[in-house]
């Protein structure tokens, strides 16, 4: 996830530098307060269209941008980062435009003499609108943080960022000076609004993945140890998968389509199998609503986290982790060569282990050396544990995960590339 980091910041640099040599040439070096506020306030305005306009893109889910992040839980890790910079850069630009009210209360400046003329109706309506949308967005920012919203609350809450962009391009377009239209800036600016209102226009359609969405049926729903549930659906026009991605699962249209890592390899029979922990409200009551036969809408495949098969590897799963491993073992890529891999199955015991027997089979069949972590027992995998190998895969709780890759930062030149999902779509 720290690639996204570079990304946000070489958005910001671009943007931010294209306004202030704009700037420069139009103005020249401000001179007084009150030309560093207009300024400032522009810059502030300029980099927040820039990063609302890039989340817009990302919540569109656009397939090419997806592999060259990384794939979909990548995509909406920078999505999240955008939508916090977001939120940082409004409440700056507003702190910015209310300055002069402490700076005259302690009579830092002198009052700004206003020129005359009556106000423009439109400058007016569109200050007033961003205003609006300022504390919206501010306040949906804050809600999106919160883990206690309730999924389904948020889901159709963050809807609502789709007009707002839209109130925040109109805005920019009536407040930005006529003459940086026709800098780089503003060509960079109206490429930026041109594109995020598209995307908006796109999401309040309700267009977003729809071509990637399957309907299908319930085939089989099974309890397993430790609050698990398997659930095997039968999907029609499947266009097929890799073993290691994930989909979003629409069991409620109330509720609204989760991700979940398919379980299981393609077979080209348009069969998926889900291993669900219950880890909310929602995977909670799945075992009392699920029905054999019961619709279901699936939308993907998404995601990159495949392995590449023939490297010296470690993987990693933590409990409910342990679902794209599954489906690698029964892959083909996995069985058409030689592996030489150390798996790392973390559980706190291993009655909770899901598909145990299967998961020791199938590495047997692969080659695979099978290590079963217990923590009741005692034993906690630690990156001392792991061997020398060219890629670690992990998949499973972000805290071993975050434990892990700093333990393996210690072996400098000889560390291993670290793989895993960014499994947090909000």
């Amino acid at each position: 996830m720290k690639r996204n980091l570079p990304l946000l910041s070489l958005l910001l640099l671009i943007s931010g530098a294209l306004y202030v040599a704009a700037s420069l040439w139009q103005n020249g070096l401000p001179a007084s307060y009150w030309e560093w506020r207009r300024e400032l306030v522009m810059l502030s305005g300029v980099l927040l269209m820039t990063v609302m306009s890039a989340a817009m893109l990302l919540a569109a889910r656009p397939r090419r941008l997806e592999p060259l992040l990384g794939g979909l839980d990548r995509l909406y890790a920078l999505h999240k980062r955008l939508g916090i910079a977001a939120g940082l850069l409004l409440a700056t630009h507003w702190l910015i435009k209310l300055s002069p009210k402490l700076m005259l209360a302690m009579a830092w400046v002198a009052p700004r003499v206003k020129s005359g003329g009556g106000k423009n109706p439109l400058t007016s309506l569109a200050k007033d609108v961003g205003e609006w949308a300022a504390w919206a967005v501010l306040a949906m920012v804050i809600l999106a943080l919160l883990r206690a919203v309730p999924y389904r609350f948020w889901r159709k809450l963050h809807k609502l960022f789709g007009p707002l962009y839209l109130m925040g391009v109109f805005h920019g377009l009536i407040l930005m000076p006529t003459e940086m239209w026709a800098q780089p800036v503003g060509w960079l600016l109206a490429a930026l609004m041109l594109t995020g209102s598209g995307c908006a226009l796109y999401s309040l359609a309700g267009r977003i993945g729809k071509q990637r969405q399957y309907a299908g049926r319930v085939q089989s729903v099974e309890a397993l140890p430790a609050g698990q549930l398997e659930v095997i659906c039968q999907m029609d026009g499947w266009p097929g998968h890799r073993a290691g991605q994930f989909a979003l699962v629409r069991f409620s249209a109330a509720e609204g389509a989760h991700p979940f890592t398919i379980a299981s390899a393609d077979h080209d029979d348009g069969r998926l199998r889900f291993i669900i922990k219950a880890l909310g409200d929602y995977t909670r009551r799945l075992p009392d609503e699920l029905e054999i036969g019961q619709a279901v809408t699936v939308e993907g495949p998404y995601g990159c986290f495949q392995p590449r098969v023939g490297a010296r590897q470690a993987w990693v799963a933590g409990g409910i982790g342990v679902t794209p491993f599954l489906a690698w073992l029964q892959s083909r890529e996995l069985a058409e060569g030689q592996q030489d891999v150390d798996f790392y199955y973390c559980v706190r015991s291993r009655g909770d282990a899901a598909r145990l027997e299967e998961v020791r089979q199938a590495c047997r069949q692969r080659g695979v050396r099978l290590h079963l972590i217990e923590s009741e027992a005692g034993a906690l995998l630690s990156a001392d544990m792991l061997p020398e190998v060219d890629e670690v895969w992990f998949c499973g709780p972000q805290g071993l995960g975050a434990a892990l890759q700093r333990g393996l930062r210690q072996r400098g030149a000889q560390a291993p590339v670290f793989h895993h999902e960014a499994f947090a779509m909000r």
